[in-house]
């Protein structure tokens, strides 16, 4: 028989019409063999692991056959550490099971900046420097000396160099010159108030605090602290001027009946 009576014989048409159909058989089986293994159209929706801890949210996602990885750590004071802020896919996000969710914590240890080098400029670029690492600046000292500048800084009482790695949001401590000028400035009122608070108001005019006097009803430190102050030297009035970088000296007690009503007074009289 040649091939072309071959392919027009009803021998051949059997053959071909069994071999498309083991084909589309076969194909058929493929396609539903793959939807079952990928799971393909099935997805539930993702947890909310916010709030939870590490080792809490992987017992969720293994509930719910997730995985679950730590990508990224932040740093919110607001928020308890160690938890989850974020998650992506986020919550509710219909996936496919087995998919890992990729975890952001706030992290347990607080952030660290390192310090910048505030010496050698303005307290007012000092300011704006430590502003941008997220520092405070705290107490200004000022002392005899040609500039203008900042001499040193501090943190706890103690010099810091710069590059040094310390926690955000902490208090620097300038010492500054105060230069060659004879700008004055009037002396404020700090009766009433108890040291940090009078510190805070004489650094505000370029001020110090000379000597600190506590009489015999202040005990304790924790006295001292609450202690006020009764007098002042030399006195504040409008009549009276001071050079910058000088210093006054107070008394302080806890006896009410020698603690003056703070006065509201903290603006330089006319002239000044």
């Amino acid at each position: 028989m040649s091939l072309f009576q071959f392919i027009k014989s009803r021998v051949f048409f059997k053959h071909l019409g069994l071999a498309i159909g083991i084909t589309i058989l076969l194909l058929t089986l493929s396609f539903f063999s793959i939807n079952f293994y990928t799971h393909h159209g099935e997805a539930i929706s993702v947890p909310d692991f916010s709030g939870l801890t590490f080792e809490q949210a992987q017992r969720m996602a293994e509930d719910k056959d997730f995985k679950v990885e730590i990508s990224d750590s932040v740093h919110f004071q607001e928020k308890e550490k160690g938890t989850v802020v974020s998650q992506v896919p986020t919550a509710d996000s219909k996936v496919k099971t087995g998919r890992t969710i990729y975890l952001i914590i706030n992290g347990q240890e607080p952030e660290k900046v390192p310090m910048p080098d505030l010496t050698g400029i303005s307290v007012r670029q000092a300011t704006s420097d430590a502003e941008i690492f997220g520092l405070k600046i705290g107490k200004l000292r000022y002392v005899p000396d040609i500039s203008t500048t900042v001499l040193e800084q501090n943190f706890k009482g103690k010099p810091i160099k710069a590059n040094t790695l310390i926690i955000k949001g902490s208090t620097i401590d300038l010492v500054v010159g105060k230069g060659e000028s004879n700008e004055n400035t009037f002396i404020p009122n700090v009766l009433g108030l108890t040291n940090d608070e009078a510190e805070l108001k004489l650094s505000s005019l370029s001020l110090n605090i000379g000597v600190a006097d506590y009489d015999e009803t202040v005990k304790t430190t924790k006295d001292s602290t609450r202690a006020r102050i009764w007098k002042q030297h030399p006195k504040s009035g409008n009549d009276n001027d001071i050079k910058l970088g000088s210093y006054i000296d107070i008394w302080l007690t806890l006896d009410n009946d020698l603690i003056p009503e703070v006065s509201t007074e903290n603006t330089p009289p006319d002239g000044l």
